[in-house]
């Protein structure tokens, strides 16, 4: 049997295939009348990429009753700042008449190169919210399953023809805050986080040189802690191990993440240096208000469930159009001044 294309149901109805693939996309510019036309004539002709939520809508069933599955994979590091994202994937999914399947996958799991074993039943997508070995991030992509990746790996290189990704900005936002202590005096500014883990921890580091440099700061590289550690900073002690190489303390610290920048603050706090009286610190995610009643660190808002969200829509948009380019999708984000950078000079 012939597949049915846009173009097929196009001339079905005398439309142009322009208004006919905006109508399938549940565009805005298409009056609600035309869509439910178009998309009941690709219902009856047979057309295979109407999705559920399109169905639904114009008041019609998938061609098969069974609910559609996407996989959603990530590491062994649950937190409320996941919680977030995966209860926005939740909701898009749900909105979508999918079926969320949430895989945690262990170190052990990892490094053998065991996938779960959902991805044998019939799964429709898959989402990955951690970075994994390239090893195993190519057992996954072998499964030939359409796949979105949140973040990817330093060399970006290595998946972005095979996937779409989709981005926090970080260069722009963290050039911003590194800025805005040049402005207040500091010059000696340290940065610590694992730039060798991914993309994004990358994307910071380089907005930080940046600013630096436009500042005509030469960066002090005995007080950057951007090398690969196991734990990638995530443990208080590689933290307490990088200052403690710290030959001087920097009049500011920038931070990959606010888990590092935490244990970057109590840290000195043990030590009797106060922040930001003595140091100034910052970090990245807007995690900060969950440890205390007061926001207090400078950082970087990540909107979680939108970014959730969008997500299953990339997914969504790569089941229709699988043929179409891979893309890297940049989701913005927003600069939280407080007070934790206000050291006075």
């Amino acid at each position: 049997m012939k597949r049915v294309t846009i173009q097929d149901i196009a001339r079905e109805l005398n439309l142009s295939r322009n208004t006919v693939s905006k109508a399938l996309r549940d565009s805005d510019q298409v009056s609600y009348e035309t869509k439910c036309m178009v998309i009941k004539k690709a219902y009856e002709m047979g057309y295979t990429k109407l999705s559920p939520a399109v169905l639904k809508q114009s008041g019609l069933s998938t061609v098969s009753d069974k609910i559609k599955t996407v996989v959603v994979l990530l590491k062994r590091e649950i937190s409320l700042f996941w919680n977030s994202i995966i209860m926005g994937i939740s909701e898009e999914l749900n909105r979508c008449g999918f079926k969320l399947q949430l895989n945690f996958i262990s170190e052990e799991d990892e490094k053998n190169l065991v996938l779960p074993l959902d991805l044998e039943e019939d799964v429709s997508g898959i989402i990955i919210l951690s970075v994994f070995s390239q090893n195993y991030i190519e057992k996954i992509l072998k499964q030939n399953i359409p796949t979105v990746f949140l973040d990817a790996p330093g060399n970006v290189e290595t998946i972005a023809h095979h996937s779409d990704i989709v981005l926090c900005e970080g260069i722009n936002s963290v050039k911003a805050i590194t800025s805005d202590l040049i402005s207040r005096g500091m010059k000696k500014i340290g940065f610590i986080g694992d730039i060798t883990y991914c993309r994004t921890i990358n994307d910071r580091y380089q907005g930080y040189l940046k600013a630096l440099e436009e500042a005509g700061i030469e960066a002090d590289n005995s007080i950057i802690a951007a090398h690969h550690v196991k734990n990638r900073y995530y443990a208080a002690e590689e933290v307490e191990a990088a200052l403690d190489g710290f030959p001087y303390i920097p009049e500011a610290i920038v931070c990959a993440n606010d888990d590092i920048a935490l244990d970057v603050i109590r840290y000195l706090k043990s030590r009797g240096v106060s922040v930001p009286g003595d140091v100034a610190v910052t970090g990245y995610d807007d995690i900060e208000d969950l440890t205390r009643a007061e926001p207090f660190l400078t950082t970087v808002r990540v909107p979680k469930q939108r970014l959730g969200r969008r997500l299953v829509q990339q997914l969504m948009w790569r089941m229709q159009y699988p043929d179409f380019p891979k893309e890297i999708v940049i989701i913005e984000v927003q600069v939280i001044f407080r007070e934790s950078s206000k050291k006075n000079i």
